[in-house]
């Protein structure tokens, strides 16, 4: 899938509607910079919005992918496999896109949780040597709080990886 040529189609079926780029987008529910987006070849819609995109513009969900009009008569078998390749490759990507920033966001976590852990000893270490005081109750519980809010985070990240295989 060209994202020229199919920013450009969808360009040009949106003008021969009379469709303003902020009309179309309030019908997907997406912002009229995306769309701008798509029609300057800068990236393609989300898979989730092609049938939805080929829908509002009234064209074939394989002329969208092909990004020219096709006659209805002429639509060959070999032509709607290789369009179905193509969103299929763009799902997986989409798919491993996903679970990289998840695993991202899980290290972000494993190093706050690292960080909350140090500070705790860092202030208690404190509170012992140089006030001689005991460790605030307040300072255990706050850590402790910050320390579980991660935590829960972390399991639900997990879950949200392991929904993504």
């Amino acid at each position: 899938m060209d994202a020229i040529k199919t920013g450009v189609f969808i360009a040009a079926v949106r003008r021969e509607q009379n469709m303003t780029q902020a009309e179309l987008a309030a019908r997907l529910h997406v912002t009229d910079k995306a769309v701008s987006k798509w029609e300057r070849g800068a990236g393609l819609p989300d898979i989730s919005l092609i049938e939805p995109l080929a829908a509002a513009l009234d064209v074939s969900v394989l002329e969208l992918m092909q990004g020219r009009r096709i006659p209805a008569e002429t639509v060959r078998h070999t032509e709607a496999a290789e369009v179905l390749t193509d969103i299929l490759g763009m799902a997986k990507h989409t798919r491993a896109d996903k679970r990289s920033h998840l695993k991202q966001a899980d290290r972000f976590l494993s190093r706050l949780l690292e960080a909350i852990g140090l500070l705790f000893l860092l202030c208690s270490v404190y509170c012992r040597t140089q006030l001689q005081t005991p460790i605030p109750l307040w300072l255990t519980i706050s850590a402790l709080v910050l320390a579980a809010a991660v935590l829960l985070a972390k399991c639900v990240l997990h879950r949200a990886v392991g929904n993504q295989t």
